[in-house]
């Protein structure tokens, strides 16, 4: 196709006969700096749903950060994109007439991707990739060592740390992430969800009392997470019902897997994510108690830096990763 390009913090620069004249005559009405090019994509998300949070959703960031990149390219553009009402939203006259310009643009740029991929051979590069500490060495270690089979000319390096990563200060290039998201400024691509149960072990409950409602783990020995946001507050939901127990731990860790270890020791009750109990519970080594009610699930995040997903060495990881963790 004969097209080349770059693209970097001063705006676009584009070397295509067929396509200069156009990209310049875009660029001379919105300057198409990285920011700008961000605030396109959220208007062109948003005009294909018509509706913001789904259109968040689709390019990773808040309704309210989508609601303020559209504001800003409102402000460049001078004039309103979308009618809306509380029932109703819908493009203006320059809001279509900018979604025209911006699908020959995004034409243009694939063009572009396709002649600047590297040719097909073996993956080379370095990834720093950031894992929570029991469920990266339990799901994501093997997934990771699969990888690097299949690309033996990859090289990794595995944090694992339960604690939030600044990801630029960190140098990350990909986390994973159990639980809320708090920083909007990332990318997100949410892989799964991790189910959480109390289980015990059948000679504790050989001579535990009777536990058949929430309320009566008042009367068990519990074994409690310092690192649960609710502290020592389960919560528990079945249907329309919900329930919450404060439980007075005989143990408590902040470690998933030294409290798996006291479990399979008799001490008592304690909670554990999906992938740590339950090939035990298929085992018959532990039993998950009041089954009938739920706790709360963690989604399971895979996140990078806005544009990272362009290098091709973090893409294939990203959906090496997402291939297996999604559910089927």
């Amino acid at each position: 196709m004969g097209t080349s390009a770059w693209c970097g913090s001063l705006g676009l620069v584009i070397i295509h006969k067929e396509a200069i004249s156009f990209v310049q005559a875009v660029n001379e009405s919105i300057d198409l700096t990285p920011g700008r090019l961000r605030e396109l994509r959220a208007f062109a998300a948003a005009a294909r749903r018509l509706n913001f949070s789904q259109a968040a959703r689709e390019v990773g960031c808040t309704p309210s950060v989508l609601s303020r990149r559209i504001a800003a390219l409102e402000a460049a553009s001078g004039g309103r994109l979308f009618l809306r009402t509380t029932r109703r939203m819908a493009l203006t006259r320059r809001g279509e007439q900018l979604l025209v310009q911006w699908q020959r643009l995004e034409r243009v740029m694939a063009d572009l991707a396709a002649d600047l991929r590297p040719p097909e051979g073996e993956l080379t590069g370095r990834l720093c990739v950031h894992l929570p500490l029991n469920y990266g060495r339990q799901r994501i270690a093997p997934l990771l060592a699969g990888f690097l089979h299949q690309h033996p000319q990859v090289r990794i390096e595995a944090v694992y740390d339960d604690a939030f990563v600044d990801m630029v200060a960190g140098r990350v290039d990909l986390a994973v992430r159990l639980g809320p998201l708090g920083d909007a400024r990332l990318v997100a691509r949410k892989v799964g969800a991790m189910r959480r149960f109390l289980c015990a072990s059948p000679g504790y409950l050989a001579s535990a009392p009777p536990l058949r409602d929430p309320n009566d783990l008042k009367q068990h020995r519990c074994i409690g997470f310092s690192g649960l946001r609710t502290g020592t507050l389960w919560q528990f939901g079945r249907q329309r019902q919900r329930r919450s127990v404060r439980i007075d731990p005989v143990l408590a860790c902040n470690d998933a897997q030294a409290i798996r270890d006291a479990v399979l020791a008799g001490v008592g009750i304690g909670l554990q994510g999906d992938y740590m109990a339950d090939a035990l519970v298929a085992e018959g080594r532990l039993v998950e108690v009041l089954p009938d009610w739920q706790l709360s699930t963690l989604p399971v995040h895979l996140l990078w830096l806005p544009g990272a997903e362009r290098a091709l060495l973090l893409r294939r990881l990203i959906d090496h990763l997402a291939g297996t963790l999604a559910p089927a």
